[in-house]
């Protein structure tokens, strides 16, 4: 029994040593790919959006652009205090949060995946478009 015991040891110190630290040999050919992409999304302005992004067997880092300008890998984004990173790292998920949206904010958004441990990168992008509210139409246009 404790023959057994010796080489199941050894086996699982091989095993993670040649699979990798969070990965099982079974999961290891597994590419990282997206589970939830992110929807195009028309806004009314002032509102709150959220893209949604989540990573099914994430490997690389995780980080968002706008207009192709990236926005970086931690929650607060620097330069955009309206804008966090909704992150769960261990269910894949990388949510975008945009508060108070403005016209500025109208942008192609994409959500970057870089590569890692035999994984390629992936992308998936979606389109905001924010529209004006029916009392900032009628303001504009109202001659009374």
């Amino acid at each position: 029994m404790m023959i057994f015991a010796t080489k199941f040891v050894h086996v699982s110190i091989v095993l993670t040593i040649a699979c990798g630290r969070y990965v099982t040999c079974a999961d290891a050919d597994l590419q990282q790919a997206f589970r939830i992409t992110p929807n195009d999304i028309e806004a009314v302005q002032g509102d709150e959006v959220v893209l949604r992004c989540e990573i099914e067997h994430l490997a690389g880092r995780v980080q968002w652009t706008k207009d192709g300008f990236a926005l970086g890998f931690s929650n607060e984004i620097v330069g955009y205090p309206r804008f966090s990173l909704n992150q769960n790292h261990s269910d894949g998920v990388y949510n975008l949060r945009i508060t108070n949206t403005s016209y500025d904010d109208a942008a192609l958004y994409q959500c970057q995946v870089g590569p890692a441990k035999h994984n390629h990168p992936i992308r998936a992008q979606a389109k905001l478009t924010v529209v004006a509210t029916s009392k900032d139409f009628h303001g504009k246009y109202n001659r009374n």
